[in-house]
């Protein structure tokens, strides 16, 4: 499969425009004016999405985890419970985020942690599905998110290729819509570890579309996985990476998204075609020193 269809008027995949999505994620802090700010922001430096993500606290922690202490210079609350909470918009503050990102034009879509926010997503016509590193072995969500036959971003990170192989082995017996991301969990992740050459093992193994997802520093990296043929590039949002939250420190502000939009279009239309000929733009010169 070389194409999916992420929204109506986009196709994304083999000879496809690389399609970039600006990973709010948490950076809103909970604030809703941020997210407002965000998605602006996003939509001027041209990125072609933004995504959030959606959280029961309850169903997607568990309660040891919740009832810990979480005090350090990027917490907004006590415990790991009052930090995530603080972190969450309700369904009616989605809403609004949602109509916003569609009055100024830019595809907004969301990660699910639990099934419950896979509900909510639904009554919000959340139009894409993004499964993230953490989900991958999580067979009851993936097969809920893939009960919607919405399109699917499947993140890959700290994940064997075994996992991965029950995960889109169970989404193929629901859609052939969908798009894996390499991804390696680590923040930020070093230079090293990023092994780019898993995009065309992963092309082959699984024979759809293929991304990237990156969190590495800087923005070279992110728009040179276009030459290794990923068609989806995704990178985590902020407006400060000096803001409190756990994110910010990991992400890009908007000169650097804007510098992966343009750099990746570039290296797109210089992958060109795999095939040699001679050029119209080489024919004067072919003349010139061949005669000919």
């Amino acid at each position: 499969m070389n194409k999916v269809r992420l929204i109506q008027e986009r196709m994304v995949g083999e000879g496809e425009p690389p399609f970039i999505i600006a990973e709010i994620g948490n950076n809103h802090n909970g604030v809703l004016d941020l997210a407002f700010q965000l998605i602006r922001e996003a939509k001027q430096v041209g990125v072609d999405a933004v995504k959030f993500q959606v959280k029961n606290i309850e169903k997607s922690f568990s309660k040891e985890l919740l009832d810990s202490p979480y005090v350090n210079e990027n917490s907004f609350g006590k415990t790991y419970r009052e930090h995530k909470i603080a972190l969450e918009f309700s369904e009616d503050q989605l809403r609004q985020i949602y109509d916003y990102a569609k009055k100024i034009g830019i595809v907004c879509f969301s990660t699910p942690f639990d099934t419950d926010s896979v509900n909510l997503l639904e009554r919000l016509n959340n139009p894409i599905y993004k499964i993230s590193s953490f989900h991958v072995t999580d067979l009851p969500l993936i097969e809920r998110i893939c009960q919607t036959k919405k399109p699917i971003i499947l993140s890959t990170g700290m994940s064997t290729i075994e996992e991965i192989d029950k995960a889109v082995n169970l989404i193929r017996k629901y859609t052939d819509q969908f798009i894996l991301l390499h991804c390696v969990s680590c923040y930020p992740t070093a230079d090293e570890d990023i092994n780019l050459n898993v995009i065309p093992s992963l092309r082959t193994r699984y024979d759809c579309p293929i991304g990237y997802s990156g969190h590495e520093r800087g923005v070279a990296i992110s728009a040179s996985a276009i030459a290794l043929g990923a068609c989806v590039i995704e990178r985590h949002f902020t407006l400060d990476r000096t803001m409190k939250g756990p994110d910010h420190a990991s992400s890009v502000e908007p000169l650097g998204m804007n510098h992966i939009v343009t750099r990746a279009k570039r290296l797109f239309a210089a992958m060109g075609s795999p095939n040699k000929t001679v050029l119209d733009c080489e024919l004067k010169n072919r003349k010139k020193f061949r005669g000919y």
